[in-house]
């Protein structure tokens, strides 16, 4: 199995990297163009792929024999954006004007790097 959980962490990082690279893609991008194709692509192909490896990474924690921490934070990183991208349809719009400028955004990153961080760790981990 240790292919299976090769193969397993090779594609959440390769979704992570794909997530980085459109954020620093929208990051890097001049100042006003039409950035909904950056948000398009993370949450209609990156977060339903990271959430689908986070509900494989807990059914398969104990057949590969990875850390419960792997599939919680894939699933703490897509709920935590998904809910706050949606939260004037919830009735939280409140949330969102209290961010300073271009704080949604940072709040993605800051996320981003703090999950990727955990990830690392939690892969560094012997189980």
């Amino acid at each position: 199995m240790i292919i299976g959980k090769k193969l397993l962490y090779v594609l959440i990082f390769l979704g992570m990297g794909v997530n980085g690279y459109l954020y620093l893609g929208w990051f890097l991008s001049p100042p006003n163009p039409d950035r909904v194709g950056y948000w398009f692509g993370i949450y209609l192909f990156v977060f339903p792929y990271l959430g689908f490896l986070g509900i494989a990474s807990l059914a398969l924690k104990d057949v590969l024999r990875i850390p419960l921490s792997i599939g919680i934070v894939l699933l703490l990183y897509v709920g935590i954006l998904t809910i706050l991208a949606n939260s004037f349809q919830l009735g939280l719009g409140w949330m969102l004007s209290r961010l300073p400028n271009l704080g949604y955004e940072f709040f993605h990153v800051i996320l981003f790097v703090l999950a990727l961080l955990w990830l690392i760790v939690g892969v560094q981990r012997r189980y």
